[in-house]
């Protein structure tokens, strides 16, 4: 839920890279795209040119590389948003894989930026959310083991770093994959699909399965990083599928605003069986199955 959190909290940035692209990929010559193309273009590059720490570097790194290999799929291939969006994720993976044996960065150097920046900010956040009278504060920061759980918030937000961003990048690749081709007017790739026909493919459940090995099996430990970030990736993309599931169920009995709000509300509730169900449709295929019909 961090991970997803921090999503959808993503740098605009992230969305105005791949909409410059795919406008300029498109071609269109309307108004509209071209002043749209340009505006997030220059917005793009001055984000590109600021300066920054290495996590900043990091992201950077990894929107050009997922911009780039998705408005190249986009453009060569009828591949469905999904295929192409998790194509350009592994290829910035093993690009900034790359990038880090080259450069010499390092996971704990990165690491400890992360924990650094968010450490910081929550001491701000604090700072100006608890008042200095003690006896009107509603939090107690002298509270026994209230400096755990910061630590615990701040270890998590650096472990999840690279599943926060790779999720970042795909809510940026969504979204744009949305606008641009209102905007010029001409498909930009093939289309998204509705959120009930959400699906990717079966073999990427080896992932999931080899991040669990990788997690579980002892002897592994400089492996954890990597199992955990691909788990939380995984365990995502299979709730997003449970959910379309619940979305398809719901579109076929005709299902009315309030009965989409009660079922908005239980999958907060209960999402680890939406995770579950997402899971068996991809082994079972749930939305082809059909009732039969009585005395059938």
């Amino acid at each position: 839920m961090g991970a997803l959190t921090q999503a959808l909290v993503a740098p605009v940035a992230l969305v105005a890279l791949p909409v410059a692209c795919l406008l300029l990929v498109a071609r269109s010559r309307r108004p509209i795209a071209v002043a749209a193309g340009i505006a997030s273009g220059l917005f793009a590059v001055s984000w590109l040119l600021s300066t920054g720490e290495l996590p900043d570097q990091v992201m950077r790194s990894a929107a050009v590389v997922t911009t780039a290999a998705f408005a190249v799929t986009s453009a060569q291939t009828r591949w469905t948003f999904t295929h192409r969006a998790l194509f350009s994720l592994g290829v910035a993976a093993v690009a900034l894989a790359g990038g880090f044996l080259v450069l010499g960065w390092s996971w704990n150097r990165l690491h400890w930026w992360v924990s650094f920046r968010t450490g910081a900010a929550l001491r701000l956040v604090l700072a100006a959310a608890v008042p200095q009278d003690p006896s009107v504060a509603t939090i107690n920061l002298d509270q026994p083991g209230f400096d755990e759980i910061l630590h615990s918030m701040v270890q998590t937000t650096a472990d999840l770093f690279p599943a926060a961003l790779a999720l970042q990048l795909l809510v940026g690749l969504a979204l744009a994959a949305a606008v641009a081709p209102r905007l010029a007017r001409v498909p930009v790739g093939r289309p998204m699909d509705q959120l009930s026909d959400f699906r990717f493919s079966e073999h990427l459940g080896w992932v999931l399965a080899a991040s669990l090995v990788l997690l579980l099996v002892p002897g592994l430990t400089r492996a954890r990083p990597v199992a955990l970030n691909l788990l939380v990736v995984m365990g995502v993309l299979y709730g997003v599928r449970g959910i379309a599931v619940v979305a398809a169920g719901l579109r076929a009995v005709g299902g009315g605003v309030l009965l989409y709000a009660i079922a908005a509300i239980a999958i907060f509730f209960l999402l680890p069986a939406v995770v579950l169900l997402g899971v068996l449709d991809a082994g079972l295929n749930l939305r082809r199955r059909r009732v039969p019909r009585s005395g059938a």
